[in-house]
């Protein structure tokens, strides 16, 4: 394995064709993108999309890899179902980088005044937007103090030919080391990837110690070691397949303006740290493709953000709790709402499993716990349990003035209520829910593929509306 995305989509091409779009019709680099995501992701449809076309750009672009839960569980070899568990497992493991002997991300370099980020395919994905962002790339760091690398995400606004506007404001462990550079008189030499291996991209959405690096972590995933070459302006490994490195440092005045930019909430925000990244160094492949993550509540947006930070809940959560089931962030409450199902052995259980997640994890505002007989992947599901097990007198508290993330709009001060709901049958309750018998589906779906119009049946089995 040489951790090549262009491999990634070959291999998506043969084996899987239904989740990869390639578009040959001229597209605007601005909005378009965009806007077909999100026109595809309103029809309940979330493939990879792949423009090859774009106007005024040297490179296709790729968007909305990540909106697919399956395709991310086709890339570590897992079932879908066992995602979050398997995640787990998986990201325990660490297999370090090795040095390469090609660089096929340092076929074509620039620098100094050949340093031009405007040829380069970065959108506008809302009108709402400040200005172009690249949401898709991944910045490479190294601690300060330790000298550990470190994998992270920023929103990163073209500001001029060969800088950005950068916000830290998620507090992690880039800001971090920025801040203990900055205390030691100098800027933090970074590099950002574009076009990684999806196992990188990953792993950069986890939040792991800051003594442990990422890429170690990426190699863990793949069961093997991502190969590395040294950067040509930065003190930096960085992989050598990636499709495209933007060397650089982040300065350490914060003295520049930056967004408003449209957040995993839906809205736009302006709340920004206002930092500079000065580019000292664009590396690419000679046919490199561009990667962008498309931004706002997005399904892509939200999946890679959520599916590490989710098995962490999940894993302590259950740790806990073993009654605990399964646990999902369903698109509809971003990063917000959380839906548990258990195998419920005494009461009180459910309101103790809300009031663990609440702790665990600072997004979660509101929590419903469901028995283990409702599958909380199927929001129609959690519903029905929330209208005939709930009762608000008695299965719903509130817990106020909890500190929660800042961009949340409801915020005050950066608190927020978190609201837990019980949604689970009495333990000694005597209703029994409906059902039918594998064997009888399994008969009747012979039926109905033989008795229905292929048409009517196709459309059927995807679940969409007549």
């Amino acid at each position: 394995m040489n951790f090549d995305l262009s491999d990634y989509l070959d291999d998506l091409r043969r084996h899987h064709p239904e989740e990869l779009v390639e578009i040959n019709a001229p597209v605007e680099r601005d909005y378009t993108i965009t806007a077909c995501a999100l026109e595809l992701e309103r029809e309940g449809r979330y493939p990879a999309l792949l423009f090859n076309n774009v106007a005024g750009s040297p490179m296709p672009v790729l968007s909305n890899l990540f909106a697919s839960r399956r395709r991310i569980a086709l890339l570590l070899n897992l079932d879908e179902r066992d995602l979050v568990e398997g995640w787990i497992r998986l990201s325990q493991r660490r297999v370090p980088p090795v040095p390469s002997r090609e660089a096929p991300v340092q076929e074509q370099i620039f620098t100094g005044d050949q340093i031009d980020l405007g040829r380069y395919p970065i959108p506008i994905h809302f009108e709402v937007d400040a200005g172009q962002y690249i949401t898709g790339g991944v910045v490479l760091s190294r601690d300060p103090d330790t000298g550990v690398g470190n994998l992270s995400y920023a929103r990163m606004q073209l500001i001029g030919p060969a800088a950005f506007g950068v916000s830290l404001h998620s507090r992690g462990d880039l800001w971090d080391s920025h801040r203990r550079a900055a205390l030691q008189g100098r800027p933090l030499e970074v590099a950002v990837l574009i076009g990684p291996h999806p196992a990188i991209a990953l792993a950069a959405a986890d939040r792991i110690p800051p003594d442990d690096d990422e890429l170690a972590m990426a190699g863990g995933l793949m069961g093997a070691p991502v190969p590395v070459v040294p950067a040509c302006t930065v003190d930096l490994h960085v992989p050598a397949y990636t499709q495209m490195v933007i060397e650089g440092v982040i300065e350490n005045a914060a003295n520049v303006d930056e967004g408003p930019f449209g957040e995993y909430t839906g809205y736009a925000s302006g709340r920004s740290t206002r930092n500079v990244l000065r580019v000292t160094a664009v590396t690419h492949r000679r046919h490199a493709i561009f990667q962008d993550v498309v931004p706002g509540a997005s399904a892509e947006h939200l999946t890679l953000s959520k599916i590490p930070r989710v098995a962490r809940v999940f894993h302590q959560l259950k740790q806990a709790i073993p009654e605990v089931v399964a646990i999902n962030y369903p698109m509809s409450g971003t990063h917000f709402h959380c839906y548990v199902s258990m195998n419920k052995t005494m009461e009180g259980l459910p309101k103790r499993a809300a009031l663990l997640l609440f702790g665990l994890d600072m997004f979660a505002k509101l929590v419903i716990v469901v028995d283990d007989d409702i599958d909380v992947y199927d929001e129609k599901e959690v519903l029905w349990a929330l209208a005939t097990r709930f009762q608000a007198d008695k299965d719903l508290f509130v817990v106020p003035g909890v500190l929660a993330n800042v961009l949340d709009p409801t915020t005050e001060n950066g608190l927020s209520a978190k609201m837990g709901l019980d949604a689970t049958l009495p333990l000694n309750a005597r209703e029994q829910r409906l059902s039918i018998s594998p064997a009888v589906r399994a008969a009747v779906d012979r039926l109905l593929q033989d008795e229905l119009p292929s048409a009517i049946i196709s459309r059927f089995a995807s679940g969409e509306p007549e």
